[in-house]
């Protein structure tokens, strides 16, 4: 394991991964040591420190997420010659669940709603943005000015691992977000009260109270709620999952899936449609 330090310079030098990469690969590489005490990696080690991790209490979902980060290490280890036999730990099963998303209600209740405050049109573009886009809410908040194309309604975001990608808005969010930008005149989109960028915890804040103002119960009321929201709706309105994974910023076509596992009545009513026995 003497090598792990030379992994995370090739990490952040040549691969330019970002800071929050690098601390997902410490934290990673701390269970490593913690549960696996041999200095030699094994198929039989790498079992064992799965059981460690499983017998510790250790969920299936983060088991999965330690053991990709060690993956990418011994994948490297192999790469440069440190190790003879490329291994790798296989992820374990998980529950799959539906996601939550808000109901037609719940949406429309937050679309109607009446901002006075500075604070309050703050938070109600936000979530208006986050509705009508799919964005991650770190995504929004780092928004600028500049990036914001009004007359050709485009959005340019830069995402995980610092990739840009342009998302289109709608007629009634690009009305929502003039205005909204007339109220300021940060460079950023969202800012706090003096200019600066706000924290996904005080935005959280805001979100959670409008929601209790607004009486929206029976699901989480998150950012990432939002997120769903915006994708199974972008589905059963008849988009197309490859754009989807475009627009939401996917690195694969699975992480795209798990975001539109549709309600049993959407399912329902697309085999109504195209059964055979309805076209007769």
């Amino acid at each position: 394991m003497q090598h792990f330090e030379d992994f995370v310079r090739h990490r952040k030098y040549l691969k330019n991964v970002t800071e929050k990469t690098l601390i997902w690969y410490q934290e990673s590489f701390k269970a490593l040591k913690k549960h696996h005490p041999e200095n030699t990696f094994t198929k039989a080690s790498l079992q064992a420190f799965l059981i460690r991790l499983r017998e510790t209490g250790v969920s299936p979902v983060t088991c999965n997420v330690r053991c990709r980060a060690i993956n990418a290490y011994l994948r490297w280890l192999h790469e440069e010659g440190h190790l003879d036999l490329l291994l790798r730990i296989p992820p374990l099963k998980c529950e799959q669940k539906v996601l939550p998303t808000l109901s037609v209600a719940q949406v429309k209740a937050i679309l109607a709603y009446r901002p006075i405050l500075f604070s309050q049109h703050r938070i109600y573009a936000l979530l208006c943005l986050l509705l009508d886009t799919g964005l991650r809410v770190a995504e929004a908040l780092s928004l600028t000015r500049d990036k914001m194309d009004f007359d050709n309604m485009l959005i340019t975001v830069k995402g995980k691992g610092e990739k840009h990608r342009v998302v289109p808005m709608s007629f009634a969010l690009r009305k929502i977000l003039f205005r909204w930008l007339e109220k300021h005149d940060s460079g950023l989109v969202f800012p706090t009260y003096d200019g600066q960028r706000q924290c996904q915890r005080n935005v959280l804040r805001d979100m959670k109270k409008l929601g209790r103002r607004l009486g929206i119960t029976g699901v989480r009321f998150s950012f990432h709620t939002l997120r769903h929201t915006f994708a199974v709706n972008y589905i059963r309105n008849g988009g197309d999952v490859f754009r989807l994974q475009r627009v939401l910023g996917h690195s694969t076509l699975e992480m795209t899936r798990r975001y539109v596992n549709l309600q049993t009545e959407d399912l329902q009513a697309v085999h109504n449609k195209l059964s055979l026995l309805s076209a007769r």
